[in-house]
């Protein structure tokens, strides 16, 4: 084998060599390009998604912008219509309480103006008036009115019946048969102010103030006496040593059939000191005059409450076998049966009756007048 061959068999593996590495090289450069191809184009994807999305986010932001100022503006126009709306109302409401205001006037104005008709109509009545009977019922009204006043306003029930009475007479002077139900009506009227329970509130003021007077005067229950001490050593011994003991207390026995003597060692208390007598005294007047109010008030409640409360105080601190202490307790129990309250009549039965009587004429003699 020759140099040369040798030469050319070294030359072939160096040759295989440099062609395996620069395939190699390709490779790993085509890899390179490949994956700088791709992240461009990931890059280029990824840019495109970007854009895309921040495109759709500036138009929902736009579209949100332009909500806001719609809402906004909406609002702007509801608080503004609302703010009419409440000015509205209250312009509506002055001018409905002003035509209320004025509606009411009108009223009023109407009702003086019927009323003043009704008195001139009664005064032309008056002065053309043919029967002069009618100025009786004037008189038998103006009676009837001044008994509603004696009623409802002084209390005063006979001066009532008095007034009533009087305006009996009246119609009986009248001799008209068309007034019977009027006199029928009156005689109701004074019988039932007779039935009425009779009731002195003067009387029994007096009487109060009679005893507020005298509550001085009562003797209260200011002794407190300790128990006598009883000797129970009088059984007598066996013993005949104690022949003397035995003897004394055979005396004391004798003797304690005929005579009782009881030692008290301890000192006789006071059940009450001043202060609190003072104290009973203030309570007992304070109830005296709530049920003097109560007689001006006709409050029957107030009043049978503060005699009781009289009577509970007479009888837990005072001693009724005292002479005066007992005829108080019982002037405050006949006090106690006394009715301050009468329920008296709602209205008169004849009123109506006479107003009824009295427009009937009226409106015969503006007949017979017109007719003239």
């Amino acid at each position: 084998m020759t140099e040369t061959d040798v030469k050319i068999e070294n030359k072939e593996p160096t040759l295989n060599a440099e062609k395996k590495s620069t395939k190699s090289q390709k490779i790993a450069l085509f890899c390179a390009l490949l994956s700088l191809f791709l992240i461009i184009i990931s890059a280029f994807f990824i840019f495109t998604i970007y854009k895309t999305d921040k495109a759709i986010v500036d138009s929902q932001q736009i579209k949100l912008t332009e909500l806001t100022a719609k809402f906004n503006e909406q609002s702007s126009q509801q608080s503004s219509q609302l703010r009419q709306t409440i000015k509205i109302k209250t312009t509506l409401e002055a001018q409905l309480e002003k035509v209320t205001l004025q509606l009411q006037q009108a009223n009023n104005d109407n009702k003086i103006s019927k009323t003043d008709i009704q008195s001139l109509q009664r005064s032309f009545a008056a002065t053309t008036v043919r029967h002069p009977n009618d100025w009786m019922l004037a008189e038998v009204e103006y009676l009837l009115r001044l008994t509603g006043r004696k009623i409802w306003l002084e209390k005063d029930i006979k001066t009532a019946i008095a007034l009533l009475i009087a305006a009996d007479q009246r119609i009986v002077e009248l001799n008209d048969a068309s007034l019977s139900p009027l006199r029928g009506a009156l005689l109701e009227d004074i019988n039932t102010l007779e039935a009425l329970p009779k009731n002195d509130p003067d009387g029994v003021i007096l009487a109060l103030t009679s005893l507020e007077r005298r509550v001085d005067k009562l003797r209260s229950n200011s002794l407190l006496m300790p128990d006598a001490d009883e000797n129970k050593e009088t059984e007598v011994s066996t013993d005949i040593n104690d022949w003397d003991s035995n003897l004394i207390k055979s005396w004391n026995v004798f003797v304690e059939s005929f005579i009782t003597v009881n030692k008290r060692e301890s000192k006789i208390e006071a059940l009450l000191s001043p202060e609190q007598s003072w104290y009973l005294q203030e309570h007992l007047r304070n109830n005296l005059a709530k049920a003097e109010f109560a007689i001006y008030r006709e409050q029957q409640d107030v009043y049978d409450l503060a005699l009781e409360n009289i009577q509970t105080l007479l009888k837990n601190y005072y001693d009724l076998k005292d002479i005066n202490t007992d005829h108080f307790y019982k002037s405050i129990q006949q006090l106690s049966k006394r009715k301050v309250s009468i329920k008296y009549p709602d209205h008169l039965k004849s009123a109506p009756l006479l107003e009824r009587v009295i427009e009937q004429r009226l409106q015969k003699s503006l007949a017979s007048s017109t007719l003239k």
